[in-house]
């Protein structure tokens, strides 16, 4: 009897819990999640947190005439405290601050970050801006005319002389900042290398190196202009061997060498060696009596020029007669 009443109560004790579906356990632990969830929203939410935003910085109406000549940041770093819910809500891309640069006059202007001027949501307190002021250095705009430098490198090549060398124009239109202008002598030209001139009139484009600064070039090459001549000298060859055209080869010449002064381009007049037969005499057209007196020729390349062969004539003679006075003279000289 004791027995089957203490089986009746655990019966009555375990019933509540056969009736409790895997459904209605889902729903519990699900609305146990969510309170949970809403619990920690609330209390970290409301948590004190701090962030390093970015801020866009945007200079706005600057007067007419004028312009910013210093760098300045484009962003300022501004160090925000509150809310760790509201600071993740805040989305740097929409922040900006706008730098109001109205009635500023040529010179210095400090501009103040005001932690005020940046657009926050409530409740979010500046701590820190960084930097703390903006330094603007403003300068009237001008335009002027300044002089054209040529930059050289090389040299002339051996054998030319360069005798003119002109920029078209000398001058060039430049605008910008007039306290850059004031410090700015003349305007650069790219290299120009000399060693690329050949003899003659050319005229080729030049780059103009831009001076950077705000200032800008009207143009941005030029023309330069150049004249090469080459060097001319004159030189003595001496000892130069006289050949006689003739068919039967039945004159001698006297002298038998000759000097022979030529003019021409350096290079070509120095490297000038005569062929065998370059200087010459010629049999034709000869009439009356031995010796003739006749001039030399010479032969010489284009370009160069004879000035003149030392003696400027020479004695022609047929060969025997020009032996046979040479015996005599001999047994004249033994005799005497």
């Amino acid at each position: 009897m004791r027995l089957r009443r203490e089986r009746d109560r655990r019966s009555r004790a375990l019933r509540p819990l056969k009736s409790i579906s895997w459904v209605d356990l889902g729903t519990w632990l699900a609305a146990f999640a969510c309170a949970v969830g809403l619990w920690l929203l609330v209390n970290i939410g409301e948590r004190t947190s701090e962030r390093t935003l970015r801020v866009h910085l945007e200079p706005e109406n600057v007067p007419a005439g004028l312009v910013i000549t210093n760098p300045i940041p484009e962003y300022a770093e501004v160090r925000v405290s509150g809310s760790g819910l509201i600071l993740s809500s805040i989305d740097e891309k929409d922040l900006r601050s706008v730098l109001d640069l109205s009635g500023a006059r040529p010179g210095t202007l400090t501009y103040t970050l005001d932690p005020k001027r940046f657009e926050l949501p409530r409740k979010v307190e500046v701590s820190r801006v960084t930097p703390s002021q903006i330094t603007f250095q403003l300068d009237r705009m001008a335009k002027r005319s300044i002089p054209v430098r040529l930059e050289r490198t090389g040299e002339v090549r051996a054998g030319l002389r360069l005798t003119e060398l002109a920029l078209l124009p000398e001058k060039v239109e430049v605008s910008g900042p007039q306290s850059r202008l004031d410090a700015l002598p003349a305007i650069l030209t790219a290299p120009f290398d000399l060693g690329t001139l050949r003899a003659g009139t050319r005229q080729v484009e030049l780059d103009l190196m831009q001076p950077g600064g705000l200032v800008r070039l009207d143009a941005p090459a030029i023309r330069v202009r150049s004249v090469v001549e080459p060097i001319v000298i004159e030189r003595e060859l001496r000892r130069v061997k006289l050949q006689v055209r003739d068919a039967d080869n039945s004159w001698r010449v006297s002298p038998e060498s000759v000097t022979v002064v030529v003019r021409g381009p350096e290079i070509e007049v120095k490297a000038l060696e005569l062929e065998p037969g370059a200087a010459y005499v010629a049999t034709e057209g000869l009439e009356g009596e031995a010796p003739h007196r006749v001039k030399p020729r010479v032969t010489l390349p284009e370009g160069i020029e004879l000035v003149r062969v030392e003696p400027a004539e020479v004695a022609l003679a047929p060969a025997g007669e020009s032996r046979a006075n040479g015996a005599g003279s001999k047994r004249t000289e033994k005799k005497t």
